[in-house]
Order: C-alpha cells, then structure tokens, then sequence
C-alpha cells in the first residue's frame, strides 16, 4: 500500500511527477488543484461553494477542500494513490494524516520538490505558453508571484510537521524531469525496502 503526497511551489512540477509516479506504482493520482476545478465544473453543492472562494482569488477553506477529497479517496478505499498540490496549510496535514491513520491507511510519504522562484520563472520564460497549466484563469505574473508567496508562508510548519512522523522527503526539484524522478523513486523503494 502507497498513500502518497506530493508538494512544491506553483510549476514546480508536482503534477508531472506525480504522474509518473502513479504510472510505476499503480496509484491512483488526484491534483488537487484539478479536483477543485473539476468540481466546480460539474456545477455541484461543493463545487458552487469552492467557485465563490477560487472567484475571489482565495483557497477555499480546509473542511470543504477535505470533503472533496474524501469522496474521491473513498472510492479507492483510501489506498494506492498520490495527490499533488495537498495539504497547502498545516492543518490540512494533520486532518488528512489523522483520518487516514484512523482508517489504518497511513500516510506513507509527503514528498517535497525544493524549486527556487527563480527556477519556476526560467522554466515560464523558457517554455512559454507551454508552461501555462490547463484549465488556469490565474497565470499572470502577479498571480504567479501572489501563489509562491502564499507558499512559502504556509510550507514550513506543514514541513515540521511530516519530518518530526518521519514522513517527510525534500527532493531537489531544480533539475530536469528524469533525475527528481529517479530520486523520488529511490525514496519510495526505500519504504518496501
């Protein structure tokens, strides 16, 4: 059984990694980001509500990016998945960890893609309109700088958190896709080991 988090900076990667991570191991994988987006889309309860946050330019708070989450995880029996761009605040960390401990279906690993600014801003400057993630309204530097300052206040405790369960891996994400993967997955066998 994996239950796997991935974090980092807004185009920091997170998404492509974690793709390539369900693809080896089988998981099922969920960006959070996409999840919200999507439930909105379907014009759902939840998905109104979280729209009247995402209009504003603001999360949506922690209970209903939780109940989505759930429904989605339910259906896998809460086992074998990787969800990118969760938990953005400490308390969703803990909520998340708790409730999967519960369930005896703990928190295998948070990964953590270490990118500098600079290096999300080579990589926009470097790909351009390639770079843009799917489906985003909010891509405009100001956006873009908002999103990593919002970040980086919010990703230290969350951080703390993982490393003092023993959860935590810092991968070096200032690199190309293959050799974060490679890390990643040493990381990973690390548990079966």
């Amino acid at each position: 059984m994996l239950n796997l988090f991935l974090i980092g900076p807004s185009g920091s990667g997170k998404t492509t990694q974690a793709e390539k991570v369900a693809q080896k191991y089988g998981l099922t994988h969920f960006s959070m980001g996409q999840l919200l987006r999507d439930e909105i889309a379907s014009g759902s309860g939840l998905g109104f509500e979280a729209k009247s946050y995402v209009d504003q330019g603001i999360w949506a708070p922690d209970d209903l990016i939780f109940d989505i989450l759930i429904n989605k995880l339910k259906s896998l029996n809460f086992q074998n998945f990787i969800i990118d761009g969760f938990p953005r605040v400490l308390n969703q960390g803990r909520v998340i960890e708790f409730y999967l401990r519960k369930l005896n279906q703990p928190v295998s690993l948070l990964i953590h893609l270490n990118v500098t600014f600079q290096e999300i801003m080579d990589r926009r400057a470097l790909l351009g309109d390639d770079f843009q993630e799917k489906d985003r309204t909010d891509n405009t530097p100001e956006d873009i700088a908002h999103r990593q300052q919002s970040y980086e206040e919010t990703i230290d405790p969350i951080k703390d958190y993982f490393k003092r369960h023993g959860k935590l891996v810092e991968i070096n994400g200032n690199r190309p896709v293959e050799p974060i993967f490679e890390d990643i997955v040493k990381e990973i066998d690390k548990l079966n080991a």
